[in-house]
C-alpha cells in the first residue's frame, strides 16, 4: 500500500489542478456545521465558496493508532453522516475522499459532485454574467478532473507519485521560519519548516509536515502524526512546541 503522505499530497495536487482559479479555503468549520449528537463543530478540509463545493478527507488514521473499536467506527460513521446531511441542508456539495481507497473511484465521486454543483449553478438566481462565468469555470474543472481520471486509470501508482511530486514542487516556496521564544535575553531561535519534514511535537509526538497554508505568524501548518490523525496549527502558536528531527 502506498505511503499515506504521498497519496494525500497527490490528492492535494489533484484538487489544486482541478479547482485552479477558484477561491479556496482550508480547514473551515462553519457556524452551522455542528454535530447534533455532541454539539461540537465539524471540519471541512477544503471549501470552494464560489461554487458551494467542500472536500473532506476521511480515513486519515495514521500508523500506530491501532484498530478502532466498534464504538469508534460507529461514532466516525455518525460524524460523517451528520457532516453530509448538514452540508446538504445548507446547499453545500460535499466530496468525501478516502486516500486509502481506489483513486479512480474517489475521483468518480468528485466528478459527481462537480456535476451536481453545475446543475445547482444553472438553476441559481445569481446575476447572469456571474452565473455564465462560473458555469464555464465549472465545465473546465470537470474537464480537468476527467483528464486526471483517465491518466489515473492507466497507471494509478505512477500518476499518484507524479501528483505528489507536483505538490511538493508547489509547496517548495512556502517554507516558513517560526520564531521560537528567546532562550536568553537578547537571543532568539528559529526553525524552518517545509512540507515533508519530520518533526516532534511536545504533546502529540512525531509526525510529518503535510501542508503549509499562508506565510508569517498566521500561516496554518498541518502535521500528520504517527500516533494520531492530522492536526493543524497556527504558526505563531507552534514555534515553542515543535522541533525538527
Amino acid at each position: 500500500m502506498m505511503n499515506t503522505y504521498i497519496v494525500l499530497s497527490a490528492w492535494r495536487e489533484a484538487l489544486a489542478r482541478i479547482f485552479d482559479g477558484f477561491t479556496a479555503q482550508d480547514n473551515i468549520s462553519p457556524d452551522w456545521l455542528i454535530n447534533p449528537a455532541t454539539n461540537r463543530k465539524l471540519k471541512l478540509d477544503k471549501v470552494y465558496p464560489d461554487i458551494a463545493i467542500a472536500v473532506r478527507f476521511v480515513g486519515l488514521t495514521a500508523k500506530g493508532q491501532g484498530r478502532q473499536s466498534d464504538l469508534e467506527v460507529l461514532e466516525n460513521e455518525e460524524r460523517e453522516r451528520a457532516r453530509a446531511e448538514l452540508c446538504r441542508a445548507h446547499g453545500v456539495h460535499l466530496a468525501s475522499i478516502d486516500p486509502a481507497e481506489d483513486s479512480v473511484k474517489q475521483l468518480d465521486g468528485l466528478l459527481s459532485v462537480l456535476a451536481r454543483a453545475s446543475r445547482s449553478m444553472a438553476t441559481s438566481d445569481r446575476p447572469a454574467a456571474e452565473k455564465a462565468a462560473l458555469m464555464t469555470a465549472l465545465a473546465a474543472a470537470r474537464s480537468r478532473a476527467e483528464q486526471l481520471r483517465s491518466r489515473l486509470a492507466q497507471n494509478p501508482e505512477q500518476m499518484l507519485e507524479n501528483l505528489a511530486a507536483g505538490w511538493r514542487d508547489r509547496e517548495a516556496n512556502l517554507a516558513i521560519a517560526l520564531s521560537a521564544p528567546a532562550t536568553t535575553p537578547g537571543q532568539s531561535a528559529a526553525i524552518v519548516l517545509t512540507t515533508g519534514q519530520r518533526v516532534r511535537h511536545m504533546r502529540f509526538g512525531e509526525g510529518v509536515v503535510t501542508r503549509i497554508d499562508g506565510n508569517g505568524p498566521d500561516a496554518m501548518i498541518a502535521i500528520l502524526f504517527d500516533a494520531a490523525q492530522e492536526r493543524t496549527f497556527r504558526a505563531d502558536l507552534l514555534a515553542d512546541k515543535v522541533e525538527v528531527l
